[in-house]
């Protein structure tokens, strides 16, 4: 075990023998038949996302050519309506949003509450080193770091759980609470739009909101201690919130005292050890290697231990506190780009079909080319983004068929001292440089079919020069001898 601050690291090092010829192109043959379903996946995929990618930047296009501008928020122009608009204006709402559990009311679009619980969280890395003589180092590293959680961290299924226990309770969930008629000018926002609006910001607490029984306030958060500590404890709250749970603070204080003891007795190794030719008690605190006569000593030592493990090195958090941080969208100035139906905003329908309406919302005043440019530009990206899973699982495809190739040459090849490793070395090599350019061709190949239904010229344009790339690929090294004539008779 290796300890730094807030994290314990673990490491187990175990050998698997090497796989016999049976179980090599066992598993061969079977990656043959997986692989088609991979690559079905990958060239449907890249099918889709062309397709999307195109009616995308067409349906932007449209809204390009047909928005028209309001100067005036404020005014609803009955001349608009079932039209594509573009204005700017500061938002407000009907009614503010409310978080009645602390009493805290917000003049904004939305209030997020965010709950988190201070715990153990493991970490799994395993590492494959295949050796010389044929077998396969497997390390396992479980490392323990204290953190701050979504929600509570079962412990008992820790592959090392001595020291790393998780206790405590959420008082709250995290919820998020939404203002009524949320309003920009003399317009209504749709929840097409409205669900755009994610730009939060952290709410100032102090004089703004209610502690509970048992919190207290430090800075913009606020805190619930697991000890039952603070104004009487975390447990009073779930007495006031249910009156069938009644949790006091002596009660967690035994509670947590148990804990100790439990942990304590689990935390030290009693040894028979020779010393000076006589058989002795040794009693071993299992964190530190410490070893004691006494085992009074061996558990005051261990006891100094838990201690230590239960509170963090960076303040005093205690494993099992609770954080309740509250962030905020504020009614600020934002630009909207969507249809008018009457009094209200919503996406505008383009030719290209559902799924491609356009409602776009922008914080600031920004004009509507600058929208409708940077929405082309998260559609250029995502589309690439697409391509290259698209292409990744072609690749492992088309290597889960290729590795027939790879199980012969090792199987057949790999014995031959020096030369085999490194014959087996160069087949690799080739099969992966194949590998590579057979599954970039195969998808360019067919997102240049899908652009054919689409943009024809630049499609075919597309498919020709996939097919140079296989032709081109396919005679490389593929030399002609010079044709050497036959000797004149004399």
């Amino acid at each position: 075990m290796v300890g730094k601050g807030k994290s314990d690291r673990y490491e187990h090092v175990s050998y698997k023998e090497a796989p016999g010829v049976a179980s090599k192109v066992g598993n061969s043959l079977c990656q043959l038949c997986i692989a088609p379903v991979v690559i079905f996946l990958g060239c449907a995929l890249l099918w889709y996302n062309e397709g999307v990618a195109i009616k995308t930047h067409r349906s932007l296009n449209e809204a390009l050519d047909a928005y028209v501008n309001i100067p005036d928020a404020l005014y609803v122009p009955s001349e608009h309506n079932s039209k594509l608009v573009h204005l700017s204006h500061k938002l407000s709402v009907d009614s503010p949003a409310m978080d009645d559990a602390f009493g805290l009311t917000r003049d904004a679009v939305a209030i997020n509450r965010k709950v988190e619980i201070f715990q153990w969280v493991e970490q799994h890395e395993k590492k494959e080193r295949k050796l010389q003589n044929g077998e396969t180092e497997v390390r396992d590293v479980y490392t323990y770091n204290k953190q701050w959680s979504d929600s509570p961290v079962s412990s008992s299924g820790f592959h090392h759980p001595e020291h790393h226990d998780n206790f405590g309770e959420m008082p709250y969930t995290s919820e998020t609470f939404q203002a009524s008629g949320v309003k920009l000018g003399a317009y209504s926002l749709a929840s097409a739009l409205t669900s755009q609006l994610t730009d939060f910001s952290t709410v100032p607490l102090r004089g703004n909101v209610r502690l509970p029984s048992g919190a207290d306030l430090r800075g913009n958060t606020v805190y619930f201690s697991s000890s039952g500590g603070g104004h009487g404890g975390r447990a009073e709250i779930g007495h006031r919130r249910n009156e069938q749970v009644d949790y006091r603070s002596d009660d967690r204080r035994d509670s947590h005292d148990a804990y100790q003891r439990r942990d304590l007795s689990e935390a030290i190794d009693k040894k028979i050890m020779t010393i000076d030719g006589e058989d002795k008690i040794m009693y071993t605190v299992k964190a530190t290697g410490e070893t004691f006569s006494d085992r009074q000593k061996a558990l005051q030592a261990a006891a100094s231990t838990v201690s230590r493990r239960l509170l963090d090195v960076g303040g005093g958090t205690q494993i099992g506190d609770v954080r309740v941080t509250f962030t905020e969208v504020k009614c600020t100035t934002v630009s909207v780009l969507g249809k008018q139906a009457g009094e209200t905003l919503t996406s505008w329908p383009s030719a290209q079909g559902s799924g491609y309406d356009v409602a776009l919302l922008s914080t600031g005043q920004v004009s509507a080319e600058d929208m409708i440019s940077s929405a082309q530009s998260t559609n250029t990206i995502m589309t690439w983004v697409k391509r290259a899973v698209g292409w990744l699982l072609n690749l492992i495809g088309i290597g889960m068929i290729t590795q027939i190739v790879t199980t012969t040459a090792d199987i057949t090849l790999n014995w031959i001292p020096f030369l085999g490793p490194m014959a087996t070395s160069i087949i690799n090599l080739g099969v992966s440089i194949a590998n590579f350019i057979l599954s970039l061709t195969l998808s360019v190949i067919v997102a240049a079919i899908a652009w054919v239904f689409y943009r024809p010229v630049l499609g075919i344009s597309m498919l020709f020069g996939a097919c140079g790339l296989f032709y081109v690929s396919s005679q490389a090294g593929n030399h002609k001898m010079p044709k050497v004539r036959p000797a004149r008779k004399c």
